[in-house]
């Protein structure tokens, strides 16, 4: 499976200042790098409202957003469980972009 990264993604990792999260999200993209499709892995959940989006918890609070699709699966962001729904919840209203 192709792996993507945005650049929101990207922010959300260098804003990080724990290192062992870091360690624990590149043992991530390297397992996720070698799966074929996204029901290789039971690590991800559904995200609702729309079909192609998932979510997967890194560490204790941290969660990755990400969308698929046929071969390709992109990295949208990267933040704390609460932000993240904060992020879908202005989605839903009409007020991010963001994922």
């Amino acid at each position: 499976m192709h792996l993507k990264i945005t650049s929101q993604f990207a922010k959300d990792f260098k804003g990080l200042k724990d290192n062992s999260l870091h360690e624990k999200l590149k043992e991530v993209l390297e397992s996720i790098k070698k799966a074929k499709n996204i029901g290789d892995s039971n690590h991800f959940r559904k995200i609702n409202g729309n079909p192609n989006a998932y979510k997967m918890g890194i560490g204790f609070y941290y969660v990755i957003g990400i969308l698929t699709s046929t071969n390709e699966m992109t990295l949208m962001r990267f933040l704390h469980r609460d932000m993240l729904m904060n992020v879908l919840n202005q989605k839903q209203d009409g007020k991010s972009k963001h994922f």
